[in-house]
């Protein structure tokens, strides 16, 4: 017997005993596996399609170049003709926002917590508006690290203004409020690339 053909035997029989092996181990392993891939749900969110990149200059907000989302126009729950839009986007550098603007006449806000998201589970949570206090409906809060962990813990349910005349709640349907989630989470995780 030569050389090579003794090197050809050795690697033959190596191989039949790795593979002999390999297809024990998956069959102890099948069950894991599929418990495993039957009770973990995952789902992809393309970050780049929910939010639009403005890198025009004539265009930057505070000298900066921003991301946007979709903004959602949404009717009070608690009063048939005030409605208002809220905006999640970032600018270069900087902590995510939330833009919203409330279209009544002469809405007064203050510069405290004044936002409340009322989560599925009942859980409420508030944030700061950081623009100045105004009578024509603007809030500008920042979203910290903290506060999108605890929103994205459950949907949000409803999204509460607190003014200086009365209160407004808006309400998000499902399909809002798994966005409004999304668009949080990637305003965490996704390393978006200004100019």
């Amino acid at each position: 017997m030569s050389y090579k053909s003794k090197i050809f035997i050795l690697l033959l029989i190596s191989i039949s005993s790795s593979f002999l092996s390999s297809q024990d181990k998956n069959k102890q392993g099948t069950n894991i596996n599929k418990i495993t891939e039957d009770t973990i749900l995952t789902r992809m969110v393309d970050c780049n399609a929910l939010f639009t990149l403005n890198n025009r200059k004539i265009d930057y907000l505070g000298k900066k170049s921003y991301v946007y989302s979709e903004p959602y126009y949404l009717r009070a729950y608690n009063s048939k003709k005030d409605y208002s839009v809220f905006q999640i986007g970032k600018r270069k550098n900087t902590k995510p926002f939330l833009y919203v603007r409330v279209f009544t006449f002469n809405t007064c806000i203050k510069k405290d917590e004044v936002l409340e998201f009322i989560l599925e589970n009942e859980f409420r949570y508030r944030i700061n508006n950081i623009f100045d206090p105004n009578c024509d409906g603007y809030v500008v809060s920042r979203v910290k690290n903290k506060d999108i962990k605890a929103l994205t813990e459950s949907n949000i349910k409803s999204i509460k203004v607190l003014t200086f005349e009365k209160d407004f709640e808006f309400h998000l349907n499902e399909d809002e409020a798994e966005r409004m989630k999304d668009e949080l989470q990637c305003l965490k995780y996704n390393k978006f690339k200004f100019k």
